[in-house]
């Protein structure tokens, strides 16, 4: 069989079901509402919440984060309102979704093994050890990772740009993807979740259920003709959500009361020590409780040492970017936002990569006793050491435009790229108050930059096609 006609196997070709939200009415700004909402409940989180950061220069802090989020807000809603003149609204990307769900599962298929091996150390996902005893799970995870030649770690960035889009693609092109497209990506999204739980971590587990959450809020806000079918539509998308949520709580409470206690034990400590344990954690050196928040007259007692470590993921960002507003701006020339570039730039590049990282702002917060990997210092600090604090400002207008951009062109134009696109713009926006989540490793380093660079050139492509079109005519 020939590549042109395997290429056009129905298997690989996406069918013309249309999408379940419309890009119109309250759903063109759902992304943003969650997005901006989650960024928002941090930052009033970090003023009224359990743990109380002493931050000393909170007007400046707060006027920086608020201006942010207003940024990001304004891009957004001037990307999804303006009129496109660009290119057709009703023109289709050519780009086969079910053709990269399928070639992107396989590759991830067949590295699995290799990956499941480099992450635990083991050959298949431990799921029971993983919930049962998470302690263990997340030593083996970080033994692995230290004494095991990362061979699928390298494997996987080279094929990245591929294998990033089977998350996305899956969950928001479900109704025009092929059979094997929907099968193959369910196996590949459930097997990535066991590697998830069997490693003991939170983040796998929680992008895909905050991701469902946001899917089942873009259904139910989409307007549909019949009234009582679409009560049942809503209906149905709450109790989706409050099951998502609630799973996810439980998953994350098994998981960190799990590694709490093996920390308490194996420094000598008994069980009866682990919500002191959590609450420390929690604390991370830096924090003080805030007896004075609701949240202590809200949240069941039983759940105030879980709760205020959930917290405090979600805030101590705040107050590793309070120490960097204080610090110094020495700029760092586009080598600051991302250790990873920075790093292998250096081995075709020659400069000083350490004297460069000691300029950075996260260079700098390591020598107060922040340290980069155990606390977390927000996304901002990261451009900020190129950009200066004044420059990020900006630079979220343009991330929110380019977040809605590709939120309209997946909805309108039902471009795979751009729904890839617009999937990991979302993590990183609501993974704001804590890191630099897109180019803190090579995968999504490289992968999202490539997808992100196909896409604007594509789209660029076909708004020249449209044009030359218009003036033929």
């Amino acid at each position: 069989m020939s590549r042109s006609r395997l290429l056009r196997h129905p298997q690989l070709r996406d069918t013309d079901a249309p999408l379940l939200f419309n890009f119109d009415g309250a759903t063109r700004y759902v992304p943003i509402l969650a997005g901006g909402g989650l960024f928002a409940a941090t930052i009033l989180l970090s003023a009224f919440g359990p743990i109380d950061w002493r931050i000393d220069n909170g007007p400046p802090v707060y006027g920086f984060l608020t201006a942010c989020l207003v940024a990001m807000c304004l891009g957004f809603a001037w990307a999804v309102r303006r009129r496109d003149t660009s290119a057709s609204e009703t023109a289709s990307s050519r780009l086969q979704a079910s053709m990269l769900v399928v070639l992107g599962s396989l590759v991830l298929l067949v590295l699995y093994p290799l990956t499941v091996y480099n992450s635990t150390g083991s050959w298949y996902p431990d799921v029971v050890e993983g919930l049962g005893d998470p302690g263990k799970a997340y030593a083996d995870k970080t033994a692995a990772g230290l004494e095991i030649p990362q061979f699928a770690t390298y494997a996987g960035m080279i094929v990245a740009p591929l294998t990033i889009t089977v998350i996305p693609l899956t969950l928001f092109f479900w109704p025009r993807l092929s059979r094997l497209a929907r099968v193959l990506g369910v196996i590949t999204i459930v097997l990535g979740l066991a590697l998830g739980i069997s490693k003991a971590v939170n983040q796998d587990v929680g992008e895909v259920a905050g991701y469902l959450v946001l899917f089942l809020a873009l259904v139910a806000t989409t307007t549909g003709t019949e009234t009582r079918g679409r009560w049942r539509r809503v209906t149905a998308c709450i109790v989706g959500t409050v099951l998502v949520i609630g799973g996810f709580l439980a998953y994350y409470d098994t998981i960190i009361s799990g590694r709490v206690e093996s920390n308490v034990e194996d420094s000598g400590g008994k069980k009866d020590d682990v919500d002191e344990a959590k609450t420390a954690t929690a604390l991370a050196s830096f924090g003080v409780e805030r007896t004075s928040s609701p949240f202590y007259s809200i949240v069941p007692q039983a759940a105030q040492p879980t709760g205020a470590l959930l917290t405090s993921y979600m805030t101590q960002g705040y107050k590793g970017l309070s120490l960097a507003m204080d610090a110094p701006w020495r700029p760092t020339y586009g080598l600051g936002f991302s250790v990873f570039i920075r790093h292998n730039l250096d081995k075709f590049v020659p400069f000083d990569e350490d004297a460069i990282e000691a300029r950075t702002y996260e260079g700098q917060l390591d020598e107060q006793g922040w340290t980069a990997g155990v606390q977390w210092s927000t996304f901002f600090i990261h451009p900020a050491s190129d950009l200066s604090f004044y420059g990020v400002v900006p630079l979220m207008a343009i991330i929110g435009y380019v977040f809605g951009l590709a939120w309209r062109d997946t909805v309108a134009r039902r471009d795979p790229l751009a729904c890839v696109v617009f999937f990991y713009l979302g993590i990183q926006v609501l993974y704001l108050s804590a890191n630099n989540q897109l180019y803190q490793g090579g995968e999504l380093a490289i992968g999202f930059t490539a997808v992100l660079l196909a896409w604007l050139v594509l789209r660029n492509r076909r708004a020249g096609a449209g044009s030359e079109l218009r003036q033929g005519a």
